[in-house]
């Protein structure tokens, strides 16, 4: 029993690991997803214990990051899936609920290939890196600015959180 346990909690700290390096969450949906698990009435009380101990787990990181500020990047692959999209809105409004301020800073590579097709504007990789020219710059400007940030805020407001979409142009937060 111990053994199950240890093995649980090792287990649930290996999805905590990411929150806890650097303050920066990886991968939210791990973090608060025990909580919306749902179990049958004939769950074993082994099941119920594996549950208490993550939910005791949760709550001592979560305690931790009370009034702090995190960073979870959000990448554009993951977007594509709505059912992962919902899930992730709903977890960073669950981390907001626990008093954990985040920030979400997004991708959007997918969309914007898919807008650049739309606009009959050709890019080019080289190395695994898009290379931007003047119009791939104005697109996914219009793409990650517009339609994916908005869209993130809303979703995220939706879920029960509180989100502004902003991009670094706003107000001068990012100068080259």
């Amino acid at each position: 029993k111990s053994k199950s346990k240890s093995k649980s909690k090792s287990k649930m700290m290996m999805n905590l690991f990411p929150i806890l390096c650097l303050g920066i969450i990886v991968q939210t949906h791990s973090f608060v997803s025990p909580f919306r698990a749902t179990f049958a009435p004939s769950t074993s009380t082994r099941l119920h214990e594996s549950f208490a101990d993550s939910a005791l787990s949760i709550a001592s990181v979560a305690a931790s990051l009370r009034g702090k500020t995190i960073v979870v990047k959000y990448g554009g692959n993951a977007m594509t899936s709505p059912e992962l999209a919902k899930g992730f809105c709903d977890d960073v409004a669950a981390l907001q609920k626990l008093g954990i301020q985040v920030v979400v800073v997004h991708g959007g590579g997918p969309q914007i290939s898919a807008m650049l097709e739309k606009v009959d504007v050709e890019t080019s990789f080289e190395g695994g890196m898009r290379v931007s020219s003047k119009e791939v710059v104005d697109v996914a400007e219009m793409v990650l600015c517009g339609s994916v940030n908005k869209g993130i805020a809303s979703a995220i407001c939706s879920a029960g959180g509180r989100a502004i979409g902003l991009s670094g142009r706003d107000d001068s937060l990012l100068q080259c």
